[in-house]
């Protein structure tokens, strides 16, 4: 048994390394991958993004994509030894070209939820899931289940993004 997790750990390990050779991969530490967008922002709240929760802090943002067009957003604290994450990036949205570069956060209660990024410097725009658990919808107690009424009420909040130069 151990034999077989080690072969496949091995497997795992030469495709990867295969595919960041062939493709030359930047010193930056970003493989595969092209940024297109790079920033920082300070969030004053602790938020869910997808699976991961951040706590209040600076961050630097990087969004991309893959060899092969997959789109990715990547975090990391400002903080020596802070939270590094790579989040797969939504669904694309339109974005107004009045607007500014932000992250958008629904809170609800007290919890904030990173909805969205918005990127007018670059017309693009993605949204993100909604981290499992979460409810921001309201039910009606007269029946048996869950029928949906209505939106829950909630606060929008835009985290302004500061571009960087490059």
């Amino acid at each position: 048994m151990n034999t077989i997790r080690r072969l496949t750990i091995l497997a795992g390990l030469s495709v990867v390394v295969l595919a960041m050779s062939a493709s030359g991969v930047r010193a930056q530490g970003r493989a595969l991958s092209v940024t297109n967008f790079s920033g920082t922002f300070n969030l004053p709240f602790d938020a869910q993004w997808g699976r991961v929760a951040l706590p209040a802090g600076e961050y630097n943002l990087y969004y991309g994509s893959f060899v092969g067009g997959t789109k990715y957003v990547e975090v990391e604290g400002k903080e020596k030894g802070s939270l590094h994450i790579l989040i797969l990036a939504g669904a694309p949205i339109d974005v107004s070209t009045n607007a500014r570069n932000s992250l958008v956060c629904v809170r609800v209660g007290n919890i904030g939820i990173v909805r969205a990024l918005e990127m007018p410097q670059i017309s693009e725009a993605v949204q993100f899931t909604m981290p499992r658990g979460a409810m921001l919808t309201a039910h009606n107690g007269r029946h048996h289940g869950s029928t949906q009424i209505a939106e829950a009420p909630m606060l929008i909040q835009r985290i302004p993004i500061v571009r960087n130069s490059n």
